[in-house]
């Protein structure tokens, strides 16, 4: 029999039970219940005390370990190392698992761009509209930053389902994982929130408009979008690192 886990668990109400699922256990984190040095119990433990599916409690636990708050030590067991998310460092901006950020983006614009193009000239208006609910929900300022991810997400997989090209949103389903990873590591830069929300509008209002040409440019500028507000990050904390270096 599995031991309880300290402090309450909220239920979860979420559509992303993962998302909520990470949100929680941060907070647990945050607020001592677990602490830097103590080992998670068993993921099937947790699984059963959060009421989810171990698929589930596994994503939440990456996203977690994503933000800095947890180490896998595999054959070990999972540990809290910091009550606290790390800013993203230049190594956690260009790497992603065995690929490059850079190889991602390459992907996404190929990708996002046909993808933007043929549902604007697929979708009925009816079916584009949709995409506006999602846009609205992400405009929300208490949204916290995982279920932002987690809409920005939605938001991008539906775009690719009004393709109507099921090879083209099985191929979206291969890049996604690394697009959720990735996210969840960037979402914290200043600014980058309502950047998003801006090149989504771009991207959204084409499509509803079935504007083909102006879906696929927005949805080349908001990529490159993402990368600029990264590379001007990058300098900008480089620059604030050497003017303290002693």
């Amino acid at each position: 029999m599995s031991s309880p886990v300290r402090g309450g668990i909220e239920p979860v109400r979420r559509l992303k039970v993962a998302d909520s699922v990470a949100e929680q256990l941060e907070l647990m984190i945050t607020r001592g219940d677990f602490k830097p040095g103590d080992k998670l119990p068993p993921e099937r433990a947790l699984a059963d005390q959060f009421g989810v599916g171990r698929s589930s409690m596994r994503e939440a636990i990456r996203v977690v370990e994503a933000n800095g708050m947890l180490r896998t030590d595999h054959g070990i067991g999972v540990f809290v190392v910091s009550s606290s998310r790390r800013q993203p460092d230049l190594s956690q901006l260009l790497e992603l698992d065995e690929y490059t950020v850079s190889e991602l983006f390459e992907v996404r614009i190929t990708l996002e761009r046909d993808a933007a193009g043929l549902a604007a000239r697929r979708a009925s208006p009816e079916e584009a509209a949709e995409l506006q609910d999602v846009l609205t929900a992400m405009a929300d300022p208490g949204l916290s930053d995982d279920a932002f991810v987690a809409l920005d997400a939605d938001l991008h997989r539906g775009i690719a389902r009004l393709t109507k090209n099921s090879l083209l949103l099985k191929l979206h389903s291969t890049v996604e994982p690394l697009f959720l990873a990735y996210s969840h590591q960037v979402i914290g830069l200043p600014g980058r929130r309502e950047a998003a929300n801006a090149g989504h509008r771009q991207i959204v209002e084409a499509v509803i408009g079935g504007r083909v040409r102006d879906a696929r440019t927005a949805a080349v500028r908001h990529i490159r979008d993402v990368e600029r507000d990264i590379v001007s990050h990058l300098k900008r904390t480089q620059t604030e690192a050497e003017g303290v270096e002693v």
